[in-house]
């Protein structure tokens, strides 16, 4: 059982402790049964002194984690593992389980397709990738202690400073880089949020549609997700707040800067109204930002919701894999207070630290105005590729398509006579993949949307594509009208 204590952290050496050890008999990593190590041993591995173990071990066993037996040793209780089973049936969770496992097999088993407009990632080409590959050379050329060396739980020291450097410079968004934890991807920030902030039957509010795999993340560990409808500016605040007086919810979760799916963006003064709201009636919220630097149409990007917060209610979750390389995945997570101190503890548990190689791969992206050109061109690239599925649309007066102001995606509203599942079989003949609707929404699968993704493809291929999609939705509602 490999354990850590930070010594620069304010929270104490015993909390730390057993923090780690409850979290990993929570998860399953511990067993019922199964032997701790003696206070003395574990006292020895972390250089800290025998009481320090023994206040971490009563304190577990006042919550009922553990068992102190004398003579024989420390072991874990019965009836702690995997705790939120036991909510599972009263909360509903088996039937989200359902609906969780159709959307998960989706993506673990759909087929490759060329014409593939359901996965949201930037086409290779339209990546920094070459030089990335000659920074990451020189990278093992001056440092090969690199690959053999472990990096600090929070993250590599000089890419959290250049983050903060960023995030000032392009999103007037001033953060501590002692705040801020670096993690694999958005999607381990989202469930290092999850797991260590929230605890089975809390509830949670996601919008409706949301983005899939967070929809996942909170349904898997027993959470009550209450949905809140999405509009053309995002998140609908009024129906936020109506939800509030009938719910006490631990967090919302939310995508305001070209939200996937919709590719909405929520105007500055509704991000100022979640604020207040959070402030009000005492939740979090958890800013996801992965798309804010692909702006179209020359609009003015919001600042974040972070920028509003004085008291600390905004976790921002800021993702870097989706626009500069998606192998690298590297997100941040910038969080206040004691917050931090919870997170750090968990990151320990979960990876002991993001791989370092990757880390330092994204710095000199960040440190030179590679950043800001890639980000212009991308811009132009994307826009045009929106503009193909706009345009190939247009005369589809029978499909709703909704316009999107940045991102990657394109949310479309199909007929109520075209039957998803027709459309979806007539797709794969014709080598089409696309991301269904119900994938994006938690009760009651909306079945007429589908997001089509115009990121992944050649400018070639996403122009045959779409085309064939718009003839295949065509001729389908041709069959209907002449069955009428």
């Amino acid at each position: 059982m490999q354990l850590s204590v930070n010594k620069k952290l304010g929270t104490p050496y015993y909390e730390q402790i057993s923090r780690q050890i409850e979290e990993r008999i929570q998860s399953g990593m511990l067993l019922h049964g199964e032997r701790l190590p003696s206070l003395r041993s574990l006292a020895n591995e972390l250089n800290v002194s025998f009481l320090t173990v023994q206040k971490a071990y009563k304190l577990l066993e006042l919550k009922g984690y553990i068992q102190i037996q004398q003579g024989k040793g420390v072991f874990v209780a019965a009836g702690k593992k995997k705790s939120y089973e036991k909510h599972s049936e009263s909360f509903g969770w088996q039937h989200q389980m359902k609906i969780n496992g159709t959307r998960s097999q989706y993506l673990a088993y759909r087929e490759k397709e060329i014409y593939d407009f359901s996965q949201a990632v930037v086409y290779p080409r339209l990546l920094p990738s070459h030089f990335l590959v000659q920074e990451m050379k020189k990278i093992l050329e001056q440092h090969p202690l690199v690959l053999s060396t472990y990096d600090p739980i929070e993250g590599d020291e000089e890419l959290r400073y250049e983050i903060a450097n960023y995030l000032f410079n392009f999103h007037h968004l001033s953060v501590k880089h002692d705040k801020m934890i670096i993690t694999s991807g958005a999607q381990q920030g989202i469930d290092l949020v999850a797991q260590t902030l929230l605890s089975p039957g809390d509830v949670v509010m996601v919008e409706s549609p949301c983005y899939g795999a967070a929809i996942d993340v909170f349904v898997n560990k027993g959470f009550q997700v209450v949905s809140i409808g999405v509009d053309e500016e995002g998140l609908k605040v009024d129906e936020l707040e109506d939800k509030l007086q009938v719910h006490q919810p631990k967090l919302l979760y939310v995508n305001p800067t070209f939200q996937n799916p919709t590719g909405t963006c929520m105007p500055e003064k509704s991000r100022k109204q979640l604020v207040e709201l959070a402030e009000m009636y005492h939740f979090l919220i958890l800013e996801d930002d992965s798309f804010s630097e692909v702006s179209f149409d020359n609009i003015t990007v919001p600042k974040p919701i972070k920028f509003f917060d004085k008291n600390g209610h905004v976790i921002y979750l800021k993702g870097f894999s989706k626009t500069t390389a998606p192998g690298i995945r590297i997100a941040a997570v910038i969080v206040d207070g004691v917050l931090f101190d919870w997170l750090y503890g968990t990151k320990a548990t979960m990876d002991i630290g993001s791989p370092l190689l990757p880390q330092k791969a994204l710095l000199p992206i960040l440190r030179t105005e590679r950043m800001k050109n890639h980000m212009e061109k991308l811009k132009i690239a994307l826009e045009l590729r929106r503009n193909t599925v706009l345009d190939a649309f247009k005369n589809l007066e029978e499909v709703m398509i909704y316009k999107p102001k940045g991102g990657l995606n394109a949310w479309i509203k199909l007929p109520s006579v075209i039957q998803p599942i027709k459309l979806q079989e007539a797709a794969r003949k014709n080598k089409i993949s696309y991301l269904p609707g119900s994938a994006c929404f938690l009760h009651e699968p909306k079945q007429h949307y589908i997001r089509i993704s115009y990121s992944y493809l050649s400018e070639h291929d996403l122009q045959v594509g779409i085309e064939k999609l718009v003839d295949i939705l065509q001729n389908m509602m041709a069959n209907y009208k002449k069955e009428m």
